[in-house]
């Protein structure tokens, strides 16, 4: 096997879920990926404010306790005292791409076409080097930016 290229293959991920429970009106649940949080309310209620700020970050908002109505419940049955935390972990499984190494760096084989960001060679998904871009095209008449 060449040193030089990794193969695509499986790999299998576990996601980390923490959560409060609390029964009125239904179950109500507030989870924190990442980690186990089950035995220190204190930390969960950090790590969920935070998860609660990124959020609306990612949102392109600005987070507030007054416009963030889920933070609002969280508050309401975390001073219930009603609640129990939990923890649960999911196994899944992902594929990841087929790597080749260019330029000291591992590319990423995962695209169509795949160009290693120091000295522009191209790759296609199995890590072989295609023609240089200018003769892309060259038999049917296309621009090589025409053939993406």
């Amino acid at each position: 096997m060449k040193k030089n290229f990794r193969p695509a293959r499986t790999k299998t991920g576990i996601q980390k879920t923490t959560y409060m429970n609390h029964n009125f009106d239904g179950i109500c649940t507030f989870e924190i990926h990442g980690a186990n949080y089950s035995k220190d309310y204190d930390t969960f209620s950090k790590a969920y404010k935070e998860s609660r700020i990124q959020l609306f970050k990612d949102m392109g908002e600005i987070w507030s306790e007054e416009k963030d109505i889920g933070y609002q419940n969280f508050l309401r049955v975390s001073r219930s005292e009603d609640f129990e935390l939990g923890y649960y972990e999911n196994k899944f499984y992902y594929r990841e791409s087929a790597q080749i190494l260019c330029c000291e760096e591992w590319l990423s084989l995962g695209k169509f076409t795949n160009t290693c960001p120091h000295c522009k060679t191209d790759y296609n998904g199995s890590g072989q080097v295609l023609a240089p871009r200018k003769f892309w095209g060259e038999e049917t008449g296309e621009h090589w930016t025409e053939c993406y």
